[in-house]
């Protein structure tokens, strides 16, 4: 197994119980491809360098997990196809 950061830019206006949904989400896409979650940081909101599908800011989030290399693309579709996110990105770790 490979140790991967993942860091995901989230639409800012969702309400507490939506984000709460979506971060579960994306954790679920990891655990249910047989990955392994190491650590999360908070959601934060910072403003954008330039708008992105008409929003100014976005909430940040960053995960850190272990999974086997040939789930990533996998990963990575789910996560286009989810409307909330606005951009992610998934980097191999050392």
């Amino acid at each position: 197994m490979n140790n991967y950061e993942a860091l995901f830019l989230i639409k800012a206006d969702l309400e507490k119980e939506e984000q709460d949904k979506l971060v579960e989400s994306i954790h679920e896409e990891i655990t249910k491809r047989n990955g392994q979650l190491k650590g999360t940081q908070d959601l934060y909101k910072r403003p954008l360098a330039y708008e992105i599908n008409k929003y100014r800011e976005g909430l940040y989030y960053l995960v850190n997990f272990d999974a086997l290399s040939d789930i990533i693309n996998s990963l990575r579709d789910a996560y286009k196809l989810n409307d909330s996110i606005l951009r992610s990105l998934i980097l191999k770790r050392g």
